[in-house]
């Protein structure tokens, strides 16, 4: 029996990635965690202070089996923009498919779809956005782009006829309405794919280093609430019609119970 596949490889076969760190300092971040917590490259701090690898953005690539994704553990932000379309540039030249990822800036997201019009059918879109309430995102994803940026990066590249899609991973609403609120205010300029994803291993991952009671009353806690089967399958089951969704992992996990 083959192997289920579980997180970036349900996306993409391979993933390439230009510096260590990410300035958005996102409090449930996976990639570092796993920096600072197992491999021990950085410190927490020295994360939000990302450094470019330059060997990284120079070399070349040859095509790849499958999606490349990029990135998978920073996002494309405004110190990363020219490498960034350099890296896009030598993957797709040598005939690949990529997928990018990220939390987008519309400055970026603007020169990417200029410079890459050409290969539309190569570039896929998919737009982290796991709530369209700023106060949430304000704590989850505090120095990352609101959500009306978002959404205008995700009707520009639609509006430019490329593939467009959403990671709503995790999801960061403890409403269900909320949730399909989400969904039907991004799904007209969405062409692909809608994916929505629990917050793994929570208690290890999400970064309380500075929240107050207050917050962890108002946020942390009704997220954590937010995470059990129950509120999973109400809003799976009111989204089930839905052509667009796809579930990760988690929520498959909790599906197949």
């Amino acid at each position: 029996m083959a192997k289920k596949k579980t997180g970036t490889k349900e996306w993409a076969e391979t993933n390439v990635n230009i510096q260590l760190g990410c300035e958005h300092g996102c409090r449930y971040c996976y990639a570092r965690y796993d920096a600072v917590k197992w491999h021990k490259w950085c410190t927490a701090k020295q994360w939000k202070d990302p450094v470019i690898v330059q060997s990284k953005v120079r070399r070349s690539f040859l095509k790849r089996a499958g999606v490349v994704m990029y990135p998978s553990t920073h996002d494309v932000t405004m110190l990363n923009r020219s490498e960034s379309i350099c890296v896009l540039g030598n993957l797709l030249d040598a005939g690949n498919r990529v997928l990018l990822v990220s939390k987008p800036h519309m400055d970026c997201i603007d020169d990417i779809c200029r410079t890459f019009q050409e290969y539309r059918k190569q570039l896929m879109f998919r737009f982290t956005i796991g709530s369209m309430d700023q106060q949430i995102l304000d704590f989850w994803e505090p120095n990352a782009p609101c959500y009306n940026e978002r959404l205008q990066c995700l009707m520009l590249a639609y509006s430019q006829r490329y593939q467009t899609s959403v990671s709503c991973e995790p999801f960061l609403d403890c409403k269900v309405d909320r949730i399909i609120g989400l969904y039907e205010e991004l799904k007209p300029y969405i062409s692909e794919s809608f994916w929505i994803g629990k917050l793994r291993e929570f208690d290890k991952r999400v970064d309380m280093s500075d929240v107050t009671p207050e917050q962890d009353e108002r946020f942390v806690k009704p997220l954590k609430a937010a995470q059990a089967d129950e509120f999973v399958l109400e809003f799976c089951q009111r989204l089930q019609n839905e052509q667009l969704v796809r579930h990760k992992d988690s929520i498959r996990e909790v599906i197949e119970k």
